[in-house]
């Protein structure tokens, strides 16, 4: 007859010191062998008693770095249960996540789970470097963890046949009394193809290279029915973060922020105007960060002041944006307001401010008129102003579906704030370039500076034809002569450079309305290049509206406004200008 487990098994305690120490008693009594069969028996339904029971974690960063682990029950038992979940019923996971919550521990756990107790559980665990799958002695590896906690498990918890020497390989944990097997495996394009899988493990998945982490997602697809890609965020572009935010397909999606840690968020608050308003508990600290509150702790004052920003939003933050080495200021950028699209019952009546109207332009009898309409291709922000002086900058596109987009910007010169914009796949001849002659014909005969770079050459070209004041790169010798270079805008290493660094200046000084939602965007996701320093879109984001931008800025600069005026006020002017040269120089004889 079996030994039934006492009352006390049932209630097992949760603090490290009483859960070590029943733990202990335990394994005394379980020299019982009806009684290991209880256990076995138990430990295979309840993947939750097991784990708080017989798994153990490994900290190098504390004294006793051996320690038992229980399930904190405000967020990790019901994670654990949702990968077991996500395995059974056959479908996709993605979990991004703060540093250290334990979630390759967890997921690990599961795997060895049904390694031990379900015939039929081949799993596979990736990360981008062979050396952060399975690196033996290398607790940080995730092979290694796994093997570390079958060393702590009891023997009769273990397959029969298993022998840590033959059956706990590099690479490779197989268990010999069922087949199933924990394989490893580094980032490469053909990743996880061939044979099938019950589950794949995508560690730290944002940090894959994109051509990769794009062909293993693919391959992975026929290889298993349940993938659980996992990481903390490292920018807006990568294949992670698409899934994340839902722009690649959609995806079930967990987020274990550090709010729901118990102890990351004792005494957790946030501030209404400058009063610190406490929370009390982390279920109620998770749900104020998922509105959007700032959610803060001394945990987290800790952790601010000793990591830089973009290292904050990355490992605690879970912030896209902010993690992605961003070039332009992400404060600032937030406060540009998107102007609100609307259809004017009166065509003929002013746009109101904080608004914007779509249109095509049409040439009629010479003159250029607007044609508002949902479809069209101009989204107009001010409609030009008399005497007001416009630029009409352009970056063209190769006009292919996959590829960039032709982007259009239309900014003041006196205010440098964006009037006008336009985007699309248009092709660079026949289309592109007769836009930014309409525009800026309309636009009072706007300075037009398209960018003359591979395929705008012959946009840049066209427009040589046309009747337009059309932007001439110079170039100044080391004499300082001033050449014309060619025709339209040059962008090189030191245009792009300049260019940007003041776009840059202008939006953290506030000094530019951007007001077009497609441009604020890609500026939100215009990064600094980690390996290159290069400012660039992020990942498989476009930039052209960017450089548009920064090019029509960088001529407001080298030709700002210039009031223009009549042949009597120039006379006037004339004589003012010579009594300023006289009083600089009232010895010069007339």
């Amino acid at each position: 007859m079996e030994k039934c487990l006492p009352n006390l098994t049932l209630d097992y305690p949760r603090s490290l010191l009483e859960n070590s120490q029943y733990r202990c008693a335990m394994m005394e009594e379980a020299e019982d062998k009806n009684y290991q069969a209880v256990l076995y028996r138990k430990c295979k339904e309840d993947i939750i008693f097991w784990i708080n029971l017989f798994c153990w974690t490994k900290d190098p960063r504390i004294t006793t770095d051996t320690l038992a682990f229980i399930c904190y029950d405000s967020y990790q038992e019901d994670y654990i249960l949702k990968i077991q979940e996500a395995i059974d019923t056959g479908h996709d996971l993605l979990t991004d996540k703060t540093r250290d919550m334990g979630v390759s521990w967890m997921i690990l756990y599961v795997f060895t789970h049904k390694w031990l107790f379900e015939t039929g559980s081949d799993f596979r665990v990736g990360s981008r470097k062979e050396d952060f799958v399975d690196k033996l002695n290398d607790i940080d590896t995730l092979l290694e963890k796994v093997r570390f906690n079958l060393k702590h498990q009891p023997i009769w918890l273990l397959p029969k046949k298993f022998n840590f020497n033959e059956h706990c390989g590099y690479m490779r944990i197989i268990n010999p009394d069922n087949g199933n097997a924990i394989v490893g495996e580094s980032a490469n394009e053909f990743f996880g193809s061939g044979g099938r899988r019950k589950a794949i493990l995508l560690d730290e998945f944002a940090k894959w290279e994109t051509k990769v982490a794009e062909a293993a997602w693919t391959a992975t697809a026929d290889v298993t029915k349940c993938r659980l890609p996992v990481s903390t965020p490292v920018g807006s572009g990568n294949k992670f973060a698409m899934l994340a935010n839902g722009t690649a397909e959609k995806i079930e999606k967990i987020s274990l922020h550090w709010t729901l840690h118990p102890e990351k968020s004792k005494g957790a608050y946030y501030l209404n105007a400058d009063i610190k308003i406490p929370i009390p508990d982390s279920k109620r600290a998770f749900q104020l960060w998922k509105s959007g509150i700032r959610v803060r702790s001394p945990w987290y004052d800790n952790e601010a002041e000793r990591r830089s920003e973009a290292d904050l939003a990355q490992e605690i933050d879970i912030d896209y944006l902010k993690s992605g080495y961003p070039f332009f200021s992400l404060i600032e950028l937030n406060k540009q307001r998107v102007w609100t699209y609307i259809e004017r019952k009166n065509p003929a009546g002013p746009i109101p401010y904080g608004n914007h109207i779509k249109a095509s332009l049409v040439e009629l009898d010479g003159r250029i008129e607007v044609r508002e309409r949902p479809d069209g291709w101009l989204r107009i922000y001010e409609l030009p102003k008399s005497e007001y002086q416009y630029v009409v900058s352009g970056d063209t596109s190769e006009g292919l579906e996959k590829g960039d987009e032709s982007f259009m910007v239309v900014r003041d010169k006196i205010t440098r704030n964006v009037v006008a914009a336009c985007n699309g796949l248009f092709s660079p001849t026949d289309d592109f370039d007769l836009k930014l002659w309409k525009v800026a014909k309309f636009y009072n005969k706007a300075k037009l500076a398209p960018e003359n770079n591979n395929h705008g050459y012959a946009v840049v070209q066209n427009l040589k034809l046309m009747d337009c004041d059309l932007y001439q790169t110079r170039r100044i010798n080391e004499l300082g002569h001033v050449t014309i270079n060619k025709a339209g805008w040059t962008t090189d290493n030191k245009s792009r450079p300049d260019m940007l660094d003041q776009m840059e200046e202008e939006i953290r000084r506030g000094s530019v309305e951007l007001r077009d939602d497609i441009l604020i965007t890609q500026c939100k996701t215009f990064v600094k290049n980690p390996k290159t320093g290069k400012p660039e879109a992020d990942g498989k984001f476009l930039d052209d509206g960017v450089m548009a931008c920064a090019i029509a800025g960088a001529v407001i600069k080298e030709e700002p406004y210039k009031a223009k005026v009549s042949a009597n006020k120039a006379s006037k002017q004339a004589t003012i200008d010579e009594v300023k040269k006289q009083r600089k120089n009232p010895f010069k004889v007339g």
